[in-house]
C-alpha cells in the first residue's frame, strides 16, 4: 500500500527565519488525522499553533481573514501546491511513497487496459501527491510501444503532468496527437473534470485500491444535455442571486457586479449574496428562482443536481438572458 508522507522539515526553517509566534496551519480532510502530530512537531518552533479545522478546499481557499482575527503571523497550508505567492504563508507538498513492486504492478495494469482498448498514445497526468511518478510510467510505456506525454501548464501548477480541479492546462498541447488521457490517482475528483476538458476518454488508475478503470465521453453527454436544459429554464426565471464567495482564490466580485448590472439591463432583479462556504442551505427561503455562481466552478460541475434552486455559472445566465448566444457555452468555464 502507498504511504503518504508528510515532510514539516521546511516549515520549521520557515517558522524560524520569520521568527512567528502566532501560526494557522491549513489541511485537507484527509489529513485531519495527523492534527495531533503536526502539533507535536512545530510547537517548539513557536508560542501558539492555531489548527484550522474548517474545510479546505484547495490552495485557493486560504484563511487569510483569519490572521488578523487571531494576530497569526503566518500560514502553513499543507497538501497543495501555491496557486498565488505570499511571503506569509508557505506550501508544503504531500506525496506518495510507493515500493517497486507496487509501482511496477500499476503500469502493467495500465498497460494492459491500453493494450485492451488499442490506445497507442496518452497524455499521463496526476494530482499532486503522485506526479513524481508519471516519468517512471512514461518510459515503461515506452519501452511496450506506447507513447506518452506528460505536459506543462500554467503558472498555477507546480509540476508537469499536474491537474487540479478546476485546471487541466497540462493535457492541451497533446489533445491533438493522443487516444485518450491517464489519470494516475486516487479519487473521482480530478478525473471527471478531465472528461470534461479534453473530451477524450480517461482511464481512472488508484493505485491506493488497484484499479484501472474508465470515465467515457458519455459520461460528458448526459452533463451537456442537463446544463443545456438548466439553461432553457434559467431564462424564464425573473430573480437571480449572483453568488460571490470570500475565499480569496475564488473570489470574482467584479464579475459579479459586472453580472448584476448586465442581469438588470434586460429587466430582471439581481441581488449580491456574499459568503464563505457555498452551501445551498444556507440560501433557504431567500426569495429567487435562479443562482448564478462565481466561485469554485466545480460546484456548478459536482452539485447542481442536488441543488433545490436552479444554479447556474455565468456564461450560462448570459446564454439564458439573451446576452449570449447558444454557441457561447463551452464546459471549458467549468475548469478554469
Amino acid at each position: 500500500m502507498p504511504k503518504l508522507i508528510v515532510d514539516l522539515s521546511k516549515a520549521k526553517e520557515f517558522l524560524k527565519e520569520k521568527e512567528a509566534k502566532n501560526v494557522i496551519v491549513q489541511i485537507p480532510e484527509g489529513l485531519k488525522e495527523k492534527t495531533t502530530w503536526i502539533v507535536e512537531e512545530l510547537q517548539e518552533h513557536c508560542e501558539n499553533i492555531y489548527m484550522k479545522m474548517d474545510p479546505c478546499f484547495g490552495a485557493c481557499d486560504l484563511p487569510l481573514n483569519d490572521m488578523q482575527v487571531l494576530d497569526a503571523d503566518v500560514i502553513i497550508h499543507i497538501g497543495h501546491g501555491p496557486i498565488h505567492k505570499n511571503k506569509n504563508v508557505l506550501y508544503i507538498p504531500c506525496w506518495y511513497e510507493m515500493t517497486e513492486k507496487e509501482l511496477e504492478t500499476n503500469v502493467s495494469k495500465i498497460i494492459a487496459e491500453l493494450e485492451k482498448r488499442k490506445i497507442k498514445a496518452v497524455s499521463l497526468v496526476a494530482n499532486a501527491q503522485y506526479t513524481a511518478f508519471l516519468e517512471t510510467i512514461r518510459k515503461k510505456l515506452f519501452d511496450s510501444g506506447i507513447k506518452s506525454f506528460i505536459g506543462s501548464g500554467t503558472s498555477r501548477l507546480a509540476s508537469e503532468g499536474q491537474i487540479l480541479g478546476c485546471n487541466y492546462t497540462v493535457v492541451e498541447q497533446a489533445q491533438s496527437i493522443v487516444d485518450a488521457s491517464v489519470y494516475f490517482g486516487d479519487g473521482y475528483f480530478h478525473p471527471m473534470g478531465l472528461v470534461f476538458s479534453t473530451k477524450k476518454p480517461v482511464i481512472v488508475v488508484n493505485p491506493l485500491h488497484g484499479t484501472v478503470e474508465e470515465i467515457s465521453e458519455k459520461t460528458r453527454d448526459r452533463f451537456i444535455r442537463k446544463r443545456f436544459a438548466a439553461i432553457a429554464k434559467a431564462s424564464e426565471c425573473k430573480k437571480f442571486g449572483i453568488i460571490i464567495t470570500i475565499k480569496s482564490g475564488q473570489r470574482q466580485k467584479e464579475k459579479a457586479l459586472k453580472l448584476k448590472e448586465t442581469i438588470e439591463r434586460h429587466g430582471k432583479k439581481a441581488y449580491l449574496l456574499e459568503m464563505d462556504m457555498v452551501i445551498e442551505s444556507y440560501m433557504t427561503g431567500i426569495g429567487v428562482d435562479c443562482l448564478v455562481n462565481t466561485a469554485c466552478n466545480r460546484i456548478v460541475l459536482d452539485d447542481a443536481e442536488n441543488w433545490k434552486t436552479l444554479i447556474i455559472n455565468p456564461t450560462e445566465c448570459l446564454i439564458a438572458i439573451g446576452e449570449k448566444q447558444w454557441e457561447d457555452w463551452n464546459p471549458d468555464e467549468f475548469m478554469h
